[in-house]
């Protein structure tokens, strides 16, 4: 992204049992107010995403414009089974069998999904290292299972780009198109044969997507 300086921001550590989405926008808010003059281009991914509905609705003085990818106005009940499971082994500090679960979002069927999750269940606890504050992820997939701005989208007034696989079984193509429908000022790209590791398994033409619709006036 030649053209742009490019900032990877993460959620805060050590959450509060409340912090669900809107605060997570809140936060976010704060840093773009503090730290830039003006709006900026905002592109959230998977949860990222669903925070991004709370920042363009929450405070629309932040965002320019809005990408959000592979993500939607709410989790599919299959996502929120998954992450269901994500959350209750990491509770019982089974942490290889919560990586092997969420791997489900990203590889949900085929010989490859089922030798990765094979594989993150042997180092999942190598994977993430010593767990400082083990409730961040309670609180994070709390926040992904009990959204829902259905009836909130259309505060969103920022152009928007939804970019989303229609194999996400995380967000599924119904519930994209439904979020692209209540967002006034928005254009949706449907990728086919593509899952919720649309960013990953298509990277070229999901950046080259998201630059075309960052210039256009």
């Amino acid at each position: 992204m030649e053209d742009y300086t490019v900032y990877l921001v993460g959620r805060r550590p050590n959450l509060p049992d409340d912090y669900l989405m809107d605060k997570m926008a809140e936060d976010y808010a704060e840093m773009i107010r503090r730290e830039f003059n003006g709006p900026v281009d905002v592109v959230g991914a998977s949860t990222g995403g669903q925070i991004a509905h709370f920042l363009a609705a929450d405070h629309p003085d932040t965002v320019r414009k809005l990408v959000i990818i592979s993500a939607a106005y709410r989790l599919s009940e299959k996502g929120v089974e998954i992450e269901r499971k994500t959350a209750e082994y990491f509770q019982k500090e089974k942490y290889g069998k919560s990586m092997a679960a969420i791997m489900e979002m990203l590889f949900p069927s085929g010989f490859k999904g089922v030798f990765i999750r094979f594989f993150v269940r042997l180092i999942g606890k190598l994977m993430l290292g010593k767990v400082k504050y083990p409730n961040d992820l309670l609180v994070e997939v709390r926040a992904d299972r009990e959204m829902n701005f259905k009836d909130r989208l259309s505060e969103i007034k920022a152009p928007t780009l939804i970019l989303s696989g229609e194999l996400d079984v995380g967000y599924t193509a119904d519930d994209v198109r439904t979020t692209a429908e209540g967002i006034s000022n928005s254009e949706l790209i449907l990728y086919k044969g593509y899952g919720h590791n649309l960013s990953m398994s298509n990277r070229v033409q999901v950046l080259k997507d998201t630059l075309e619709f960052l210039k256009k006036n």
